[in-house]
């Protein structure tokens, strides 16, 4: 198989059909020639109970008259006695005549069997007539060496017939297959030139709905998707670069002013104070952008842990009294309502990442709720599987921006400044947490934002091998 898998399709095509088309023609001719056979068989079986019809009526009229044979036919008359009346039959046959009456008859009162005798080969019936004088036997004979000729002829002409045809059916399945793999070829040549010209265009689609169209659109999808990751990475390497030119920017100006203070105390502290939150901005940048990236190319091979509703009630309960910390300066009331009765249902995500995935959401609504808001949080159990909602009493959100919230450095503002609010990576990790766990993740303005997250429950994964 090897050697076959180093050919062209071309190749292994042609030589696969001849081969199939090998095994039909020689069972065919084999067919061909066992019917043929049976024909010939029982072609002769007909002419000799016709040879012997005469001479069975004269048995069964008048035994004491029986005709000679006729020109041409061997036939043998034997009494009841054993001996023989009339015979026509070869020498050799005729030596074996007691032999061949001793043969066993059948329910019709006949047997028929080949007999060799020399060099020929005969074909011998025996009838068996009874009389009231006892059984007698009318034996008749027919020599097969024509019949056996007529079927060496026809196999001869049954193998250079099948080995014309293999013969063509190659050619042709060598001629069709490089018809129908033209197109393909033609198709990697178009795609070599849109390579080599640096063309954005997709592959060209045939008008027929067939197994090339279904080829080109697959990889058209292919090469979408291929572009758009290109494309998303380019616009991460500017995004990322535009992001960490400003704060780069401002510490530059920042250690500047504090070589210009470096005899005024007080002026080089807060200079130095700046510049140390100015490097927090670019640390906290690196490391949702690293955070980012673990989340969407997750470590191959490794498989995702599951967790159970008393593992992610605990872990929504730390990541409250996390946000009530972060909200005790501004005076913002975090609520959360967990649903008490629980569930044997696990869900593929681990603590830790709920624990990301409400702090980031908690303290999105905390700074878009300002002073004296509300913000609330609450998991519940669905027969769709686990739902998480934070609400908070902020503006809310513009109906234009909802569909871009999930893009990296996006703002509901349109604006690349980083002198108010975060990098904007806060709702993409969010959603890379969600969708690597198969949830999804809705935003809705309601008295604010309302973010729904469901997680589907894994039903194969039991509590108890986890």
């Amino acid at each position: 198989m090897m050697p076959l898998r180093r050919l062209s399709i071309r190749w292994r095509i042609t030589l696969g059909s001849s081969l199939i088309a090998a095994v039909i023609f020689a069972g065919a001719g084999v067919l061909f020639r066992v019917q043929l056979e049976a024909i010939l068989a029982s072609t002769t079986t007909t002419v000799l109970t016709h040879d012997a019809a005469s001479f069975v009526s004269e048995i069964q009229s008048d035994p004491s008259s029986i005709d000679r044979p006729g020109r041409g036919q061997l036939v043998a008359v034997v009494d009841p006695s054993g001996q023989t009346m009339v015979s026509s039959l070869p020498r050799h046959v005729a030596e074996r005549l007691s032999t061949i009456i001793e043969t066993p008859v059948g329910p019709a009162g006949d047997s028929v069997q080949s007999v060799t005798a020399g060099d020929d080969v005969y074909r011998v019936r025996t009838q068996v007539v009874a009389t009231t004088g006892g059984e007698w036997h009318v034996v008749t004979v027919r020599n097969q060496d024509s019949s056996m000729l007529l079927l060496g002829r026809v196999t001869t002409a049954i193998v250079a017939g099948a080995i014309a045809l293999l013969i063509g059916f190659g050619i042709a399945s060598w001629l069709v297959t490089g018809a129908a793999l033209r197109p393909v070829s033609r198709m990697r040549r178009q795609a070599q030139a849109l390579a080599a010209q640096g063309s954005t265009e997709p592959l060209p689609v045939g008008p027929a709905h067939d197994e090339l169209y279904e080829l080109a659109t697959t990889l058209n999808a292919f090469i979408a998707d291929i572009r758009g990751a290109v494309d998303r990475e380019r616009q991460l390497v500017w995004d990322a670069s535009h992001e960490l030119r400003t704060p780069i920017a401002i510490l530059s100006g920042q250690l500047e002013l504090a070589h210009l203070s470096r005899g005024d105390a007080p002026a080089l502290e807060a200079e130095i104070t700046a510049a140390q939150a100015s490097v927090e901005r670019l640390s906290a940048l690196a490391t949702g952008l690293l955070e980012l990236s673990q989340l969407e190319q997750p470590a191959p091979g490794r498989e995702r842990a599951t967790s159970g509703w008393s593992e992610l009630g605990v872990e929504l309960a730390a990541s409250v009294d996390r946000a009530r910390m972060l909200a005790a300066a501004t005076g913002v009331t975090i609520d959360y309502d967990i649903q008490t009765a629980g569930t044997t249902d696990r869900y593929r995500i681990e603590p830790v990442q709920v624990g990301r995935l409400v702090d980031n959401l908690a303290n999105n609504a905390i700074a878009a709720v300002g002073t004296g808001g509300s913000v609330r949080i609450a998991l519940r159990h669905s027969p769709v599987g686990l739902v998480l909602t934070v609400v908070d009493s902020g503006p809310g959100m513009p109906e234009e921006f909802i569909p871009l919230a999930f893009d990296r450095f996006s703002r509901p503002d349109g604006s690349r400044s980083t002198a108010h609010g975060g990098a904007g990576l806060g709702l993409a990790i969010v959603h890379a947490i969600v969708t690597g766990a198969g949830g999804t993740i809705s935003l809705a303005n309601a008295d604010g934002l309302s973010v729904t997250v469901t997680l589907p429950r894994v039903n194969s994964v039991s509590a108890d091998t986890v």
